[in-house]
């Protein structure tokens, strides 16, 4: 009978084995996390250029614009036009911003300096807007639109 001498052992193969299926178990349990990351952050992007979108449509008053965003359970298009009738928005600020854990919803403090055509004295108007991602609709859309202009 003939015994060969490797330089390596059962033990040390299945010891070589066993360590990259753990790794691989490791990376397979943590990829969810990962997706999970990308897409609250994904999200969040999203947030970031649909406020742009809006804030530069309130600072030209370009209501048709505006009132796209308004979630159409809170509020209908044409009562969102008519919160609008007979004024001129001259600036957009927002003074703080709350994030919900779950990066669902936005709770924003904002003020926002109009007049009335037929008036020219600069007025504003604090109020709290509130920003829910539609997960079926991809898309945020804002609860209880543009503020009463008085």
């Amino acid at each position: 009978m003939i015994y060969y001498n490797f330089p390596f052992s059962i033990e040390i193969i299945w010891g070589c084995v066993m360590k990259k299926l753990m790794l691989l178990i490791g990376v397979l349990g943590c990829l969810p996390l990962g997706c999970a990351f990308y897409s609250e952050k994904n999200k969040m992007e999203q947030y970031g250029r649909t406020l742009d979108t809006y804030e530069t449509a309130m600072r030209v008053s370009d209501f048709n614009s505006i009132c796209q965003f308004v979630d159409p359970a809170a509020m209908t298009r044409q009562d969102c036009l008519k919160r609008f009738g007979g004024i001129r928005i001259v600036d957009y600020k927002i003074l703080q911003v709350h994030v919900a854990k779950d990066r669902s919803t936005v709770d924003q403090e904002v003020e926002v300096s109009y007049f009335f055509l037929n008036n020219v004295i600069l007025k504003k108007t604090g109020y709290q807007q509130t920003w829910t991602y539609q997960e079926k609709l991809n898309k945020w859309l804002l609860k209880g639109g543009p503020p009463a202009f008085k």
